[in-house]
C-alpha cells in the first residue's frame, strides 16, 4: 500500500516565479521585484527613502541655520 501522491511527475516539477514580494518597514506597502533582484536591506520602499532622506536634509538645515 503506497501513501501519498500517485502522480510523481508532480515532484519533478520546477516553479518559476514571475515576482518576489516583500514588504516596507515604514509604511508596510508591498513591494514587487524580479526574482533576480535582492529586496534593500533594511527593507524600505523607495518612496519611505526618499521621504527620509528629505526629512533628514530639512533636519540638518535647521540646525545649520
Amino acid at each position: 500500500m503506497t501513501h501519498g501522491f500517485s502522480n510523481p511527475d508532480l515532484f519533478a516539477r520546477q516553479v518559476h516565479w514571475a515576482s518576489v514580494q516583500w514588504t516596507c518597514l515604514v509604511c508596510g506597502g508591498a513591494e514587487e521585484i524580479s526574482p533576480e533582484e535582492e529586496a534593500p536591506t533594511p527593507p524600505i520602499c523607495p518612496s519611505c527613502h526618499r521621504l527620509a532622506v528629505a526629512e533628514a536634509f530639512a533636519t540638518l538645515l535647521a540646525v545649520l541655520r
